[in-house]
């Protein structure tokens, strides 16, 4: 008997139910032996869509890392780590037939594509899943599809008040009875990952190792306490404390969202609960209704009209004007600074807050016309924090065609209101040179909507 244990989402010791779950039974004759895979998908790291790349070098750099990572810290319990590279139902199948393995164990995936590669791995073998990256995971708290809203205040509304999240578990040690592949072992199945080698390189972003994730939380919450006013510094731009920057951990699988979770509580109950600390559980509860959401209706996330309206698979279809418009967005050359300084922030970094992200995201659908999913295409390749739910259900979020109606910001208002003396821009953009807030004057030949007049003509009311 062999188990494969699938930590694709999951590469982490700390609260891993896909390893305490494997504890084996008393007969020790019929003890399986346990396999640890991870299977890098080739199309997501690799492939193209509408034309752009899946991900950049810095992303792929990143989650190699953490691959990397995981496997030292499972070799430190003498845990082997099979690393697979391609397409996942076919290595994953591929590697079930040759350890004549009679069960996958696997997270409860979030996405269309990754419920698919179940789907598929069924066919030739049992697999069993865990919802391991949810506050509402387990049997007593997960809602029902078809009784789920599709408004978050709804949706918030309903959970909130009763919620209660599963204790974590403990760090992960092996237990009595189980009986894992050693490194040694695992090596011989490795060689098709071997060629990724080409393309590591160190990285020491939050998300690239579960110690760097729980130290970044330990930091955050009860060093710096910076959680006591997130609520007043969420709107800023850039900075080491602004935001908590969980979002890249949670994403990669390396933090526990249950852990972060508690210790938001722990801080509520021993130093200080005030509108900070439940913003930030707030703001979990909004990834949590998106996970429950793509959950829902799947592959319609990736229609031109998302949820609402007839589903359109269809290439977007640009002129050739909004085609340079879109090639200017992405780059950061836009002519409307406040764009542009986001842009490049998340081009040299891959991140960007999310004020910035609202910002962009509204200013190339409702001001540039182009379609949601070139956007939502194009942060899939950038954010080291990309997460297809949060990812894609916030762009269609903004367009209108998801869980709202449309949102339209006002870009210069917005520039004014969070970085009224251009501090951010000037950081971004050092080739221009204006004075105070003038600095947000868009480029000459821009073409400016109706809706900036008012607040272009308070460029001039206070210059530095």
């Amino acid at each position: 008997m062999t188990s494969l244990v699938l930590l694709d989402q999951a590469l982490r010791l700390h609260d891993n139910p896909l390893l305490w779950h494997t504890a084996s039974a008393n007969d020790s004759s019929n003890t399986p032996r346990l396999v640890a895979v991870v299977c890098l998908n080739k199309a997501a790291f690799f492939g193209q869509q509408y034309g752009l790349a899946r991900a950049s070098l810095f992303r792929l750099q990143q989650h190699l890392q953490l691959i990397a990572d995981t496997k030292r810290a499972l070799a430190g319990l003498n845990i082997g780590l099979v690393t697979l590279f391609g397409e996942p139902a076919a290595e994953i199948s591929n590697l079930a037939k040759m350890l004549q393995a009679n069960l996958i164990v696997a997270a409860t995936p979030t996405g269309y594509h990754e419920q698919q590669t179940l789907v598929k791995l069924r066919q030739h073998c049992p697999v069993s899943t865990l919802d391991i990256n949810s506050l509402l995971g387990s049997a007593q708290l997960a809602p029902e599809l078809n009784r789920l809203p599709d408004s978050f205040s709804a949706f918030r509304k309903q959970r909130e008040p009763l919620l209660q999240v599963a204790p974590a578990l403990a760090t992960y040690q092996p237990q009595p009875g189980q009986n894992w592949f050693t490194p040694k072992e695992s090596a011989e199945f490795c060689e098709n990952f071997s060629q990724l080698a080409a393309f590591s390189q160190p990285s020491r972003q939050p998300g690239s190792s579960e110690q760097l994730a729980l130290q970044r939380l330990d930091d955050y919450i009860w060093q710096q306490q910076a959680i006591s006013y997130y609520k007043t510094s969420r709107n800023s731009l850039s900075g080491d404390y602004y935001a908590s920057k969980f979002s890249a951990p949670l994403a990669t699988g390396c933090l526990s969202v249950r852990y972060c979770w508690q210790q938001i509580l722990d801080f509520e109950q021993q130093r200080l609960a005030n509108d900070s600390t439940y913003w930030l559980k707030f703001e979990l509860l909004w990834r949590e209704f998106f996970r429950w959401q793509f959950r829902k209706y799947g592959k319609a996330w990736f229609s031109k009209n998302a949820i609402k309206g007839q589903l359109d698979f269809s290439r977007p279809d640009l002129s050739s004007c909004q085609q340079h418009a879109f090639n200017n967005w992405c780059a950061g050359n836009s002519g409307v600074p406040f764009i542009d300084a986001n842009m490049r922030l998340l081009n040299a970094t891959g991140l960007m807050s999310n004020r910035g992200r609202q910002n962009v995201a509204s200013f190339l659908i409702h001001d540039l016309g182009v379609d949601w999913r070139l956007g939502a295409a194009y942060f899939e390749q950038r954010l080291l924090d990309y997460d297809v739910a949060s990812n894609w259900g916030n762009w269609a979020y903004i367009a209108g065609s998801g869980n709202s109606g449309e949102r339209q910001f006002n870009v210069i208002k917005q520039a004014l209101s969070y970085d009224a003396n251009g501090d951010f821009v000037r950081a971004m953009l050092p080739e221009l040179n204006a004075p105070g807030n003038l600095i947000h004057q868009p480029a000459p030949g821009i073409k400016i909507p109706e809706h900036w007049q008012s607040w272009l003509a308070k460029l001039t009311a206070h210059k530095l």
